[in-house]
Parts: structure tokens; C-alpha cells; sequence
């Protein structure tokens, strides 16, 4: 097992002007393509295993079980609902749905408080979320299931929750081009592992865009946590997927739940065309070639019907 972290003593965050000091001296010290690490730093150690896989995570001097990506996830699951929060899930009913398993994302954790919704997978890749919403964070981790999370997402879980709260599953995913405590990977870099294995597809080696059908690999990000998580699902066995509040549009609010005074940022308008829209595209013509079936339940989004198949949400009804 080898330690993959930079040479520093553990310190705690004493507060967010602490925090960005730390961030500043990680970004003299280190060079742009060690960015993508500086909410780790020198928080967080992380052991791999011999694959490269993340394997033991410690931060703030406490070690967190990781659970490997292989076991994260039921074979059973070849269906699945992948329940995000845009407004139009607001809409939906779920009590009249049949629904055997979801995954969420985010926010989503807010439609438990009206229904009873199996949430038995959760994904996480944005660190901003635990920060801004650490309330319902605390709600998602305190659930038995498994939580996909990239390591500076689970840095802040475990400096805002006590570890005796933790008591969901936790599988650690990444990147493909930005891994903990490596270099970014250069265009060339993710050519050839391309070139290797069927399994990695790009769309973009300079922008980085593309699609995974191995988590452990590493997943693509697309600017949303949906296309990572659909990649984990997929990754995992999942054929037929059902999406629900993938409206990826600043109409009506971008989020279902109340987000108070201070709604958390959003870079949906500058990014949808430029990222979101033909990452999406290709990865649905990945999908359809191997068989996989994605449904998009939002009658509002902006991802046309041609990029994925629209689906009305009361054709699930309970009969």
C-alpha cells in the first residue's frame, strides 16, 4: 500500500480566512498542474492500492473505511433512477412511483423529508455543496448506502461531521485527468490511455472531455454531477436509467428545494454549450452502443430529445 501524500503534518481549518491562506501557500509552492489539489493538501493522506486505486483516507488525523468500487455497487441494480434537483422534480409524485433503488445527488436528499425514497447510492463532486450545505450532507452520510464522493468532497465531510455520524459506505472516485496528489493529466497522457483500453473514450483530449465505462479508471467531468454520476452507474451495471430534474436551465430557479438567502452558485449558463451539451451528446452515443438505456424524465430540459430519449414521469406511475 503505498502513501501517496505530500510530506506535511495533519492541521486542522480553523476558519474559511485559514483555509484560504492555506490554499494561497499551496498555490505558490506548486505548479498549476498541482492545483486541483489544493483543498488536500496538507490535510489529507491517502494510501492506493496496487491497481492505483485510492484505498485508505485519512484527514484532520482521523481514518475514514473506504469501500472499494467493486463492492460499492449491487450487480442486482441493472435499473435505476438517478434523482438530481432541478425544479421540475417537484413535479413528480413519488409516492405513486415504484421505485426499487436511486441513486441522488446534492440536494436530492430533501425529497426524503416528504417521501420514503430507497435511496440506496449517493454521489457527491462538488466541495462547495458540503460547504454551503453541510445540514443536508449530514442527512445523506447518517443513511445506509453507498456515497461516491471525490477526495476533497470527503475532506470536508469529515471536517464538518463528526466521524461517529459517517455511517453510510464510502466509495472514493476521481478525475480521470485530475487524480489526489498527482499531476493533471496533459492531452497526450490521456491519449494513450484511450488507445489502451476500450473502456476510456474522448471526445476533447485538450479540454479534457470524454466518457468513462470504469469508474476505477476515473470519470469525466462534464461541469454537472449527473454525467459523473451517470458514469459511476453505468460503470457499475446499470442498463436502464430513468433521470429525473435534468433540467440544466436557469428558468424557474435551478434547484427544487429552498436554497434560503444565499442560493449556491451556478456556472450552468456559461458552461452548457461549451461543455455540458457535447459532452452529453457523445455519451449518449457511447451508451446506445453498448446497449444501455437512459431516460430523461424532465419535460423542461435543455438537453434536446435527439442527445436523450425523453420519457414522461407518469408512464412510472403505480398501476
Amino acid at each position: 500500500m503505498e502513501d501517496s501524500a505530500f510530506s506535511s503534518p495533519a492541521v486542522h481549518v480553523g476558519g474559511g480566512r485559514a483555509d484560504r491562506f492555506v490554499r494561497k501557500l499551496f498555490r505558490l509552492l506548486r505548479s498549476r498542474t498541482q492545483r486541483h489539489n489544493q483543498h488536500l493538501w496538507p490535510f489529507v493522506r491517502i494510501w492506493r492500492d496496487r491497481a492505483g486505486a485510492i484505498c485508505g483516507f485519512r484527514a484532520f488525523g482521523r481514518s475514514l473505511p473506504v469501500t472499494p468500487l467493486r463492492q460499492g455497487y449491487d450487480p442486482a441494480d441493472v435499473t435505476m433512477h438517478l434523482i438530481l434537483s432541478g425544479p421540475s422534480v417537484a413535479q413528480i409524485p413519488y409516492d405513486r412511483l415504484d421505485i426499487r433503488a436511486a441513486m441522488g445527488v446534492n440536494g436530492a436528499i430533501a425529497l426524503a423529508r416528504k417521501f420514503d425514497l430507497p435511496f440506496k447510492y449517493y454521489c457527491i463532486i462538488d466541495q462547495n455543496f458540503v460547504r454551503d450545505r453541510i445540514d443536508l450532507v449530514r442527512e445523506i452520510v447518517s443513511r445506509d448506502l453507498t456515497l461516491y464522493v471525490l477526495p476533497e468532497v470527503l475532506r470536508y465531510i469529515m471536517q464538518g461531521i463528526p466521524q461517529e455520524s459517517i455511517r453510510c459506505r464510502v466509495c472514493i472516485i476521481e478525475l480521470i485527468s485530475e487524480r489526489a496528489y498527482q499531476r493533471s493529466a496533459a492531452p497526450s497522457v490521456l491519449k494513450r490511455m484511450a488507445a489502451v483500453t476500450p473502456d476510456v473514450q474522448l471526445l476533447d483530449a485538450k479540454q479534457g472531455l470524454g466518457y468513462s465505462f470504469d469508474a476505477a479508471l476515473g470519470v469525466f467531468d462534464a461541469d454537472t454531477v449527473a454525467y459523473a454520476a451517470l458514469q459511476v452507474l453505468i460503470s457499475g451495471g446499470a442498463r436502464q436509467i430513468y433521470v429525473h430534474g435534468l433540467d440544466l436551465t436557469l428558468q424557474n430557479g435551478l434547484r427544487f428545494y429552498d436554497e434560503g438567502q444565499t442560493p449556491q452558485a451556478s456556472r450552468l449558463a456559461r458552461n452548457f454549450a461549451q461543455l455540458i451539451e457535447p459532452s452529453f451528446r457523445f455519451a449518449s452515443a457511447q451508451w446506445r452502443a453498448r446497449g444501455v438505456s437512459v431516460f430523461n424524465l424532465s419535460p423542461i430540459s435543455a438537453l434536446s430529445a435527439d442527445i436523450i430519449e425523453r420519457l414522461d414521469w407518469q408512464t412510472l406511475l403505480k398501476e
